[in-house]
């Protein structure tokens, strides 16, 4: 970067309308430094033309990330000047042009540069070249969205080049699959491989590879809930990439800095990383980190409530990502624009914007990333009063977050399986081998008996002794797998966070649990079961506005809550979420009306204290009685909890904090079960249920249908 440039930058930087004295010191520092660098740099421009001509591929590789297309000019200007070259910058001139491709979008030529690349290094035999079509096919996945195929291709890679001696292979790769086994929430083996990506960067003393490590052990440690510790890695990221004279990679640096900001609650030193980083990327004209910094500056006017800033952010992030064609850029920033014109009241072109941004998404198959935006896009749309498609996107966000936990909880079922059966096996070969070395000495016992015979009494008392330890061990080992066994269904059954029975314990009790008998004739003082589900209200707002730290929080209390107001024979579930269901095994008809009330006047009694913040929870509740009654219908539990789950969303369209109860049929045949099962509202309207209505507080009870909904006052 020239002189001049870099004292452009250093100006935008410290002449922006903030004054704070730690930011203007850290900031001449930095432009002390890199003046410093972009003066050696040019003094060395006249010397780089008598060197060799690969010494210019480190300078490919600090560019690419942030101008592509100059990356690719500059190999393509390289491979014509010298094409007779070692097998190691063969290999490294490959690699960059593959990342270059990605980066700058042109990912099917990337693909077409793998297979080429791994078809010679099938012709040569050598598998370091191997390693890099891998790499590169790893890196196209990883762009995909497919974590678990770009961590093995890295894991493959990285097999392929050991004992090749190439420090950019071993970088790379460690740093891939660092970041895919990230993306797989497999933490401890991203650690592991950042810090080896890291190490090898140290060999190497290349401060552009240390800036990136830094980088990317950052967003690891701020997804392990370390925000201290990703505030410094950001900041070593930043040093190094100054050292490095990389600008893209100093921006990054700011970004994940700002990200450690907001964990941290600064929400002023939050933005102003931002900002430097978006001046930094716009200074050294880099798209890439230009469009990245826009993004994460409309997620913050956006839960800042400041609808306009947000969208102009947003739009200007989709100009810059279409430059590279970065599909999942622009995905994001078509989301916040349609978040932004939704709140602006511009529903058509909102909803247009959000469902164009889920569809990226979905051709991508992030399936996480659709998770949370259908969350958010459902916030927005209940917002501007449209309930029902809210309620559809609650649904789709539910399905979606129960698909990921189904797999995830498949993953480690068959990790722990796999590791058992290869435990099996080794004891099987252990004990196979006694055998043999038993039936040899057998075999020799016999051979000498008759010359020897009080060596065959040694020989059977020996025997006896590996049977006795052999036998030992296996009661130990069936000991211990059974022990294992154990401590894995209890994990499977128990919700980590709140200790409260999940989803899958619930299914698998329910199916032994006997409907109630007949209670026809037998009034109000007839036993039944009873299924509560419990929303908490306006959950989103908490973790918005306080972090996921202070919702955690409030989750941990809520389940506190619920035991000490339930009986011990109750089961309390954490159903998903800011969601808990109760069932109750045996009450008569009135107390299910009392433990409602009581539910929600325990939960909103007193606020719940994170360090000096006190908040305030409400709940909203559904439940329903088992059989129905009069007439003792009879429901599968898949029946029944959709009953439930709609009176619960009739409670929070009707105001929050209050319990909507089915009370009973108010005719015998299927007509009014299907009519409840299709719109609850409307058969309690029509006289065809009989429905319980609590509000929290000094409210009275309603009893009477209410109007249509859309003549209720929402604001209330």
């Amino acid at each position: 970067m020239p002189a001049a440039a870099v004292r452009q930058v250093c100006a935008s930087l410290l002449g922006g309308p903030r004054s704070f004295g730690r930011i203007r010191a850290l900031f001449a520092v930095v432009a002390s430094l890199m003046l410093a660098g972009a003066a050696c740099a040019e003094s060395d421009v006249a010397a780089m033309t008598a060197e060799p001509v690969t010494a210019a591929a480190p300078g490919v590789e600090a560019t690419l990330q942030g101008n592509p297309v100059v990356a690719l000019d500059e190999l393509t200007r390289l491979d014509r000047m010298d094409t007779a070259v070692d097998p190691a910058e063969r290999r490294r001139r490959l690699g960059l042009r593959g990342q270059a491709l990605i980066q700058a979008g042109r990912v099917a030529e990337a693909r077409d540069l793998a297979d080429r690349v791994e078809t010679d290094a099938r012709t040569r035999n050598d598998p370091a070249l191997g390693a890099v079509a891998k790499l590169i096919q790893s890196d196209v996945q990883w762009r995909a969205g497919d974590a678990a195929m770009a961590h093995a291709l890295a894991l493959a890679a990285r097999e392929a080049a050991t004992g090749a001696g190439d420090p950019f292979l071993d970088y790379w790769a460690a740093l891939a699959a660092g970041m895919s086994a990230r993306g797989r929430g497999r933490f401890e083996q991203a650690l592991d491989n950042l810090q080896m990506a890291l190490a090898a960067a140290e060999v190497a003393k290349n401060s552009t590879r240390r800036a990136a490590a830094h980088y990317q052990l950052s967003v690891l440690t701020l997804a392990l809930k370390q925000p201290v510790r990703a505030h410094e890695e950001s900041q070593e990221a930043f040093r190094q990439a100054v050292l490095a004279r990389n600008a893209y990679l100093m921006a990054k640096a700011k970004m994940a800095e700002s990200a450690a900001m907001e964990a941290l609650d600064r929400p002023v030193d939050e933005i102003s990383a931002l900002e430097d980083a978006l001046a930094i990327a716009r200074t050294a004209g880099s798209p890439t980190a230009e469009s990245l910094a826009l993004v994460n500056l409309a997620d913050i006017y956006l839960r800042r409530k400041d609808f306009r800033t947000a969208y102009d952010l947003a739009r200007s992030a989709l100009d810059a990502a279409r430059a590279f064609d970065d599909a999942s850029l622009m995905a994001t920033a078509k989301a916040n624009m349609g978040f932004a014109l939704l709140a602006m009241g511009r529903v058509d072109a909102g909803k247009r914007l959000a469902d164009e941004a889920v569809a990226d998404y979905e051709r991508a198959g992030a399936t996480a990333e659709i998770a949370g935006l259908l969350g958010e896009y459902a916030h927005y749309v209940e917002g501007v009063g449209d309930y029902k498609a809210a309620l559809a996107l609650f649904h789709r966000e539910r399905k979606l977050n129960d698909e990921i936990a189904a797999a995830a909880h498949d993953r480690a079922v068959l990790e722990l399986q796999n590791r058992y059966e290869t435990e099996r096996r080794r004891l099987e070969i252990e004990r196979l081998n006694h055998e043999n070395t038993m039936k040899s000495e057998e075999l020799r016992q016999r051979q000498i008996t008759e010359r020897v015979l009080w060596l065959l009494a040694i020989g059977f008392a020996a025997m006896f002794s590996v049977v006795v330890v052999l036998y030992r061990k296996l009661r130990v080992t069936n000991q211990l797998l059974a022990v294992k066994n154990r401590e894995l269904q209890s994990q499977s059954d128990v919700d980590p966070l709140t200790s409260l029975f999940n989803r899958r314990h619930f299914h698998e009790v329910i199916a032994t649990v006997p409907l109630a008998g007949d209670r026809r004739g037998q009034g109000l003082g007839a036993e039944v079961q009873g299924i509560l589900l419990i929303d908490l209200d306006h959950f989103k707002a908490i973790n918005d506005r306080h972090g996921h730290a202070a919702g955690d929080a409030v989750l941990v209390a809520m389940s506190t809550r619920l035991r000490h107001t339930l009986r011990e024979e109750d089961t309390i579930v954490r159903w998903g979420g800011e969601e808990f269901l109760v069932f109750v095994p045996a009450a008569t008809m009135g107390r299910l009306d009392d433990i409602a009330q009581r539910i929600m006047d325990t939960i909103s009694s007193e606020p719940i204290l994170y360090g000096t913040t006190a908040l305030r929870v409400t709940a909203s509740i559904g439940y329903a009685p088992m059989p129905l009654p009069p007439y003792d219908v009879t429901l599968s539990w898949d029946r029944a909890l959709a009953l439930v789950d709609k009176a619960l969303y009739m409670a929070k369209l009707h105001g929050r904090n209050r319990a909507y109860g089915l009370v009973a049929l108010r005719e015998k045949g299927a007509e009014a079960l299907e009519a409840a099962e299709r719109d609850l509202e409307a058969a309690w309207r029509d006289g065809m249920v009989d429905m319980q209505v609590l509000i929290n507080g000094p409210r009275p009870v309603i009893a009477a249908p209410p109007p249509p909904t859309d003549d209720i006052d929402l604001a209330a």
